[in-house]
């Protein structure tokens, strides 16, 4: 892994780049099949799983960190996407929340250890963010892991079947264990921006939500911190495609054509899923310099079902 290299500041030169970090993966790949005929009935299945790891072992610069680049959830907002040694590569980094603020009591109860509000202008419906190491402030040193973007466990599925000219065969995948970072709303909180119909979901009065924030007609820290607010699990099982046919066969046998079918393909027929972005397989992996990022959701165009009739013969 190319890093610039940690120098004194009277080197005189530019950092070089050195082979200055490695990540280790560990996993189990696995494939099963069958296939079996049982008179006219043929059928075949074939499962693929593969588990894995990721793990950054070492990391040869001056921080021991790598930090991925700031204005990627919107413009103002501090990075994402992190790497350290012991954390699986371009995990999300930022403050863990503990809810919304439902209603002035307990606006009142959300005090530092010494007594006093942890924020000045802290009204219901804002987020409160967790003091990790019981300061007294909310801050930079509160930041820490909040989820990975690389799934643990990925699966494949294949079934195929005829039976007396009749033929069906279907594709499946998934991912699971895996995290998304979603910018879908505002940060400015200016009523003019765009928003998803989510955000008719928002905290608006006690009881009405404990993850989104109230609006506000300026920039607010609710939205504009990096928190776990933003980040959902992306689990999720994908028909990528279904075919169903006829092969006419031996009904063709006076005539000059040797095979003709009659199919109908759908593509990307289903995605089951909790996430409720467009699409849990964000392929989002980060700007030039930081291609080791991924999982962040900024709204890319969803993947289209296809629906296709076909018809072939041979002669």
């Amino acid at each position: 892994w190319l890093l610039e290299a940690p120098i004194l500041g009277t080197s005189g030169a530019g950092a070089p780049y050195v082979n200055g970090g490695d990540i280790e993966n560990k996993g189990v790949e696995l494939v099963l099949d069958w296939s079996d005929e049982i008179n006219d009935f043929n059928y075949g299945v074939t499962l693929t799983g593969a588990y894995n790891k990721n793990t950054v072992t070492r990391i040869d610069n001056t921080d021991g960190v790598i930090q991925g680049e700031s204005s990627i959830l919107s413009q103002g907002t501090a990075y994402i996407s992190r790497v350290e040694v012991g954390q699986p590569i371009g995990f999300f980094y930022g403050y863990e929340s503990d809810g919304i603020l439902q209603n002035q009591d307990e606006v009142d109860a959300y005090l530092t250890p010494s007594g006093t509000p942890y924020f000045s202008d802290q009204r219901p419906g804002d987020v409160r963010f967790v003091d990790q190491n019981q300061d007294g402030v909310i801050d930079e040193s509160d930041k820490t892991y909040l989820g990975d973007p690389n799934p643990d466990f990925e699966m494949g599925f294949q079934l195929n079947f005829s039976y007396k000219g009749v033929y069906a065969n279907a594709t499946l995948s998934g991912k699971f264990g895996m995290q998304v970072m979603q910018s879908y709303r505002s940060f400015a909180d200016n009523f003019t921006q765009n928003y998803t119909s989510s955000i008719f979901d928002r905290w608006h009065g006690e009881g009405t939500s404990n993850t989104m924030p109230r609006l506000s007609s300026t920039s607010h820290r609710n939205t504009n911190y990096i928190s776990d607010i933003f980040m959902q699990d992306a689990d999720y099982v994908r028909i990528n495609n279904l075919t169903v046919g006829y092969e006419f066969g031996e009904v063709l046998d006076d005539l000059a054509i040797s095979r003709l079918k009659l199919y109908m393909s759908v593509s990307n027929l289903h995605t089951f899923t909790k996430y409720d972005g467009m699409d849990p397989d964000v392929r989002y992996s980060g700007n030039d310099d930081t291609t080791w990022a991924s999982g962040v959701d900024l709204g890319l165009y969803p993947q289209t079902r296809n629906v296709m009739f076909g018809l072939s013969v041979e002669f």
